[in-house]
């Protein structure tokens, strides 16, 4: 009777749960030239058990000077990476290389930048290799034909790229990138020029302009989601700079600003955070609020149809993460894992 009992509970549970949950893999990005750990990111890693890390191995970019295509900022590796972690090279092409590049050169731009990888990734093998490009409908032809080209080096391993959420919308445009998964970056959802939009990093009511047809993608989606943070600077309303990692705390503490909401307006010429500012400058402070994150992971995953995906922080940054306790950021996972 008991058995029957559990069975008839266990039924209800799974019939009345909306969506079921999903097999996470926890990951974080690292972003930075040079690779070495502090004691908080590490115990970051820990704490929230992470066991994903996506490298950023070098950026390509395209030299005018010599009409090719150039390695930028390789990855020094100065520490070792956790055995537990899995990890993943990601490599940047700018999409002004794919502008320049002729069709004929791409089987070589392949070669060239798999002779480069083996060059610059010194540490153990990797399970994935994903690309990181901002392609445009002018540009697709060569970045598809580019990404079949790499695959010949793959062996086994998973082919992925970043895919933007207006290349969601828009897919009948952009393409579908033939690759074996897309990692969505939820974030960057407004132009950041504009100085009226609210926060052009994360804005949960702009993303949804974009993920009505998440759930017909073609391609199995794994997800990124922001911690940054950076102060956007206009002056008489035109966009003038960015300074990362500038938050609203730094800012509330300056007497030369006057707040108002996120934007602060600069009352006096001034030397600031390493520019010169002048009175009526406006700058906005674009943070990532825990409780929004939590919020919109939740709707994600709801609205997501892959059920087995990587889950991923960008970026891993002692003194990004430390924005977040260790509980808040185990609970975003959880609730993309089990969002009801």
């Amino acid at each position: 009777m008991r058995f029957y009992l559990l069975f008839l509970i266990i039924l209800l549970q799974s019939c009345g749960s909306d969506s079921p949950p999903k097999n996470v893999t926890k990951a974080f990005y690292y972003w930075k030239s040079i690779f070495q750990l502090s004691s908080q990111e590490r115990k970051t890693l820990d704490s929230c058990g992470v066991n994903k890390l996506y490298i950023k191995a070098f950026d390509i970019d395209w030299n005018f000077a010599t009409n090719k295509p150039v390695l930028k900022a390789p990855v020094i590796f100065q520490d070792s990476i956790p055995q537990n972690l899995a990890l993943v090279p990601v490599i940047f092409i700018t999409n002004q290389t794919l502008k320049q590049i002729s069709d004929t050169y791409l089987d070589d731009f392949a070669n060239y930048v798999q002779s480069q990888l083996k060059h610059v990734w010194s540490v153990r093998p990797y399970i994935e290799i994903q690309f990181d490009c901002d392609w445009t409908i002018s540009t697709r032809t060569k970045y598809f034909k580019f990404l079949d080209l790499y695959r010949k080096h793959c062996h086994g391993k998973t082919l992925s790229a970043t895919i933007r959420l207006h290349q969601i919308k828009f897919a009948h445009k952009t393409g579908i990138p033939p690759v074996d998964r897309g990692m969505l970056m939820f974030y960057n959802m407004s132009d950041w020029k504009k100085p009226k939009i609210k926060n052009s990093i994360y804005d949960l009511d702009a993303a949804s302009q974009y993920t009505a047809t998440l759930s017909k993608y073609p391609l199995d989606l794994d997800i990124v989601f922001p911690l940054f943070r950076w102060a956007v600077i206009y002056r008489g309303n035109r966009f003038m700079t960015v300074i990362n990692k500038l938050g609203s705390e730094t800012l509330n503490r300056q007497e030369f600003l006057k707040k108002e909401g996120n934007k602060y307006y600069v009352q006096k010429d001034v030397q600031a955070f390493g520019i010169s500012l002048r009175r009526g400058d406006m700058i906005r402070a674009e943070d990532v609020d825990y409780e929004e994150l939590l919020k919109g992971s939740r709707a994600l995953s709801k609205q997501i149809s892959t059920q087995k995906l990587t889950f991923a922080f960008y970026y891993l940054d002692r003194n990004i993460v430390s924005n977040y306790t260790h509980e808040q950021l185990h609970q975003i996972f959880l609730s993309f894992e089990l969002p009801d």
